[in-house]
This record gives C-alpha cells, sequence and structure tokens, in this order.
C-alpha cells in the first residue's frame, strides 16, 4: 500500500499503520523533516534504544570559489512512541557539506558517529557521542584525509560511549592502503597492529565488537577483481584470523564485507561476490572452528547496499537493493534457521527507486528497516517495522 510522504507525517508516531493487512510489515512515521532531499541515513539498536541518523540538503551557498549544497547532520532516538530529536544540527561548521556518515551504538545505548565534513574546501572526518543529554565537541578529535579513497575505507564501533575506529590511510612509503584500528587516548589517535598487509589494498572494513568489548574486523583484500574477506579478532596486541579468506566461487570481484557478532561473540558476515557477472549477496556464519554457509545466494537480482543486523538468538536480518529495470527495490530476509525468508520488494512505490536500507533488530525481536526513495524528483525517508 503506499502511503504518500505527506500522509506519513499526519500520523502520530505511536500508532504503526499496517501496510497491506495487519499481517504486513507496519510503517513508522518519519520525523518531521523539511521537505529536502535525503542523502544519507543509518539506523542502529542497542540496549533498547533505537537511532536515526540523517544526511539532508540545506540550501545552496557561495564558497567565494562557487556554488556548494550544504548538508545537515542530524539524529534522533525512538521514544514513547515517537522520534525525539537529539540536539539540532550536528556539523561543526554551518553551511558546509557533510557525506559518508558512519552510526554506532554502545551496549549501553550510547550514540556515536563520524561523517566527513569540509573544511577550508579539504574534508576531514569528525566524531560525536551522545552523553549526558548532550553531544560531545570532539572537534580536536578529527581526523585529516591522505587521499580521497583512504578516506571511504573506515568502519565505526562504540564502546563506552567512545568511538572504536578502523582507518584507512595512504602510507608513508610504498603503494596500496594501511589499514589500523584507531582508539582516542585522551590526547590522540593510537594506531594498533596493521590488518593486512597495504600491497594486497585492504579496504572496506566493517567492526564489531563482543559484550566483553573484543573487537573482530572483516575487510577485503586482493585485487579488485580478485579479492576475498579476511576476518580476524584482536586477541592482545596482535590479530588472530578466524579461518581462511572467505568467497563463494574462489577469488572474484568482491564488495561491501558486513559483520556482526551472536551474543557469543560468533561473527555472522554478508558479502556482494560476481557470479556470472551479477553482483549476488552470500552470509556465512563463524562456528568457533570454521565458516558455515547460510543457504546459497540470498539474491536473485543484481544486488547493492547490503545491511546486516542479529536478533538476540543470532538470527540475521539482511536488507538490500535490487536492481530492477534501472529501478532499485529494497528487500529484507531473515533466517529461518533453515532457509532464507524472502518478504519481497518493500519500496512503498514499486515504480519509485529506492536506495540506502539499513536495519536495525530491537531486543523484542522487531527489525526496522530505514531506507529512502524517489518521491517525485527527491529522496525521502520511509521505515518500517516487522514482527519477529
Amino acid at each position: 500500500m503506499r502511503l504518500a510522504y505527506a500522509l506519513l507525517g499526519l500520523f502520530t508516531c505511536s500508532s504503526l499503520v499496517q501496510a497491506g493487512g495487519t499481517s504486513g510489515p507496519a510503517v513508522l512515521a518519519p520525523p518531521p523533516l523539511a521537505p529536502r532531499p535525503l542523502r544519507e541515513l543509518r539506523v542502529a539498536a542497542a540496549s533498547g534504544t533505537l537511532i536515526l541518523a540523517l544526511v539532508t540538503d540545506e540550501n545552496r551557498y557561495s564558497s567565494g570559489r562557487g556554488l556548494f549544497t550544504a548538508r545537515q547532520v542530524t539524529a534522533w532516538r525512538w521514544s514513547g512512541g515517537t522520534w525525539q530529536p537529539l540536539g539540532g544540527v550536528l556539523n561543526y561548521q554551518q553551511p558546509r557539506p557533510a557525506a559518508n556518515l558512519n552510526l554506532a551504538v554502545d551496549p549501553q545505548g550510547t550514540p556515536v558517529l563520524a561523517w566527513n565534513e569540509n573544511s577550508g574546501d579539504n574534508d576531514v572526518v569528525v566524531f560525536r557521542a551522545w552523553q549526558a543529554g548532550q553531544w560531545t565537541n570532539w572537534w580536536p578529535r578529527y581526523l585529516g584525509i591522505s587521499s580521497p579513497q583512504a578516506a571511504k575505507t573506515r568502519a565505526l564501533a562504540a564502546w563506552q560511549g567512545e568511538p572504536v575506529l578502523v582507518w584507512g590511510e595512504r602510507p608513508r612509503q610504498g603503494p596500496g592502503i594501511l589499514l589500523t584500528l584507531r582508539r582516542w587516548t585522551g590526547q590522540e589517535w593510537a594506531r594498533g597492529e596493521p590488518l593486512g598487509t597495504p600491497s594486497r589494498s585492504p579496504r572496506e572494513p566493517s567492526v564489531a565488537l563482543d559484550a566483553r568489548g573484543q573487537i573482530t574486523v572483516a575487510w577485503l583484500e586482493g585485487s579488485v577483481t580478485a579479492s576475498r574477506v579476511r576476518v580476524a579478532r584482536q586477541v592482545g596486541d596482535h590479530w588472530e584470523a578466524l579461518g581462511a579468506p572467505l568467497s563463494r566461487g574462489g577469488p572474484a570481484y568482491l564488495a561491501a564485507p558486513r559483520l556482526a557478532l551472536d551474543q557469543a561473540g560468533r561473527p555472522v558476515l554478508a558479502w556482494l561476490e560476481d557470479v556470472d557477472g551479477q553482483d549476488t549477496l552470500f552470509v556465512s556464519r563463524w562456528t568457533g572452528t570454521r565458516w558455515v554457509p547460510l543457504g546459497q545466494a540470498v539474491s536473485t537480482g543484481f544486488a547493492s547496499a547490503p545491511s546486516l543486523a542479529l536478533g538476540a538468538q543470532g538470527q540475521p536480518v539482511l536488507a538490500w537493493v535490487e536492481e530492477r529495470g534501472g529501478r532499485g527495490q529494497v528487500r529484507l530476509a531473515r533466517w529461518t534457521g533453515a532457509a532464507w525468508r524472502d518478504l519481497g520488494v518493500l519500496n512503498a512505490d514499486a515504480r519509485r527507486d529506492a536506495r540506502s536500507p539499513s536495519v536495525a533488530v530491537l531486543p523484542s525481536g522487531e527489525a526496522v528497516l530505514a531506507w529512502r526513495e524517489d518521491g517525485g524528483g527527491i529522496y525521502r525517508l520511509h521505515l518500517r517495522r516487522f514482527a519477529p
């Protein structure tokens, strides 16, 4: 059932409107946003806290060197049946562009954000956390960017209200990318031991922490057309590999590894892999001794933008986009323990292009899915809630 964006804003957020009958997903009204293009979104949950972070267009401005579109970073918390804003606009400098949004929520429910912010016509990566009812002023923690590609090679987790960052940069000597764990010491960002080797171009990291704060990282390694996914866990001051590098058909074009840990700290990994010219979504689980495939391919069409979350019992929930006739279709699937249950196309209007799915799972087992969808030339926010 298609609901126009304007009508969605009329619903009280305390009520959930069923889409397609009583057994379908419930439509969540979005926060009260201005009718401006939505560029990026993230949703995350922990300790019963559900957080939504957004990057939206603001207005056009002149920098003295030409016009640019300013973008605003905002965050919202689901509370009392409605979206409550966490502060106002989070950009340190306004009006400025913002991009490459990361959101993590620590086990106590504290959200931590990172994004690229333009400063003096150069991008820097900045951080904020919601602590004691306000956002931290962590501008002095900003990280400069050694290259545009390295700037995109990062992943964010959170522990005790602080960021846990996997960061890519150009090495001072030699080719490739240096991928390291970074943590704030109170004075500077301390580097851990490198993940992989720069010459193997480690990239596209995904990071997750278990209940004790132990860190696991997945990343791609190898040439663009002959990559595999590697997974390692930090033990003391070094990294221990979890099994052999992963792919379903041998080294190939791989993309978008997504990592999550169950309550026992066992990883579940999703990634895209080229199969006969089509990017295909696969998932495997670490048993403690080896990687076990969870079924066959999850996707049926050309897939992109996967988002992975786990339920309380470790059941994976996957969202992704499939291309159909030049339009993106947002889909969601749950692992039943024996097979993937695909919930089908979830676009508010199947004739419209949909992008950027992000999924989180609440302690109740309910999944919350957010995405952006074209509505007359402007991409707007859509939210659905799925029963366990």
